[in-house]
């Protein structure tokens, strides 16, 4: 075993990932065969996990706030969600624990959903519509706008050439979803976007640009080397590495240093 499956299953596992993946294969092809064994020809996934846009629908099954996230309305788009997942998966491994990437997720799956049903419920462009919710898209979108609001300036590089600073790619992501509301989709664009929200206000919390609390009487914090404006410029370059040359490009010092990052970011 070497030392990129060690620390793939070590402190910073992608084991919740490939979990996640797993279940949105099975969330499509477990129904399909299900309904190809017992000839079952109505929408039973539909009826059963996905979320709907009414409120209603919602207290008699609490549990589609969440389990919408795991079937998905085509092989296509289970797919490329964890295509998605999975790269955004590492980028988060890399700096946060797998406890700190459920909780995001989660959280992001649950505001994308209500998100969606307060939207259908003010505008009344969709008030005589009939949509629902499938897909695990708001979920990713909440951990992916995280990185973007938590390290904008770093880099990922698109088909191992192009350089792209993340907080690019966050602000296409966004745009694209708005601009799509209008022409197809609306309730999936519109998930994105509660996710995209609670990505964001968990990345300035993290940050300490916003609290969530009363204002407490000033205690002086002990200060980190870890946590300041510099350091997170040598992370990010760190990470700029590994995303271009891998992992085991980096010196054992760099190893250390972004292992010890990664336990104080862990403790925030």
């Amino acid at each position: 075993m070497n030392r990129t499956v060690k620390r793939i299953w070590g402190k910073h596992s992608l084991s919740l990932v490939y979990i996640l993946i797993v279940s949105y294969l099975c969330g499509y092809i477990l129904p399909q065969l299900f309904a190809f064994l017992w000839q079952r020809t109505d929408p039973f996934v539909r009826d059963l996990f996905a979320l709907s846009q009414d409120f209603s629908q919602l207290l008699q099954q609490p549990w589609t706030a969440i389990t919408y996230s795991f079937f998905h309305a085509s092989f296509i788009h289970s797919f490329f969600n964890a295509i998605m997942l999975y790269f955004v998966g590492i980028l988060f491994m890399n700096l946060f624990t797998p406890k700190r990437f459920l909780g995001i997720y989660i959280a992001g799956v649950v505001a994308g959903g209500l998100f969606f049903m307060l939207t259908y419920a003010i505008f009344p462009v969709f008030a005589h519509r009939e949509d629902y919710l499938l897909g695990g898209s708001a979920g990713i979108m909440a951990v992916l706008i995280f990185l973007t609001t938590y390290t904008p300036t770093l880099r990922i590089y698109l088909f191992g050439v192009w350089a792209v600073p993340l907080w690019v790619l966050g602000v296409l992501m966004v745009a694209t979803d708005l601009l799509s509301i209008p022409i197809s989709n609306a309730g999936g664009h519109i998930a994105h976007l509660g996710g995209a929200l609670v990505g964001i206000l968990y990345g300035l919390f993290l940050k300490g640009k916003l609290s969530f609390s009363l204002p407490k009487r000033a205690r002086q914090a002990p200060t980190s080397p870890y946590t300041n404006e510099h350091a997170q410029e040598r992370i990010n370059t760190i990470l700029d590495k590994i995303s271009k040359s891998g992992y085991d490009s980096l010196t054992n010092e760099e190893k250390r240093y972004l292992f010890l990052a990664s336990r104080e970011n862990a403790n925030q």
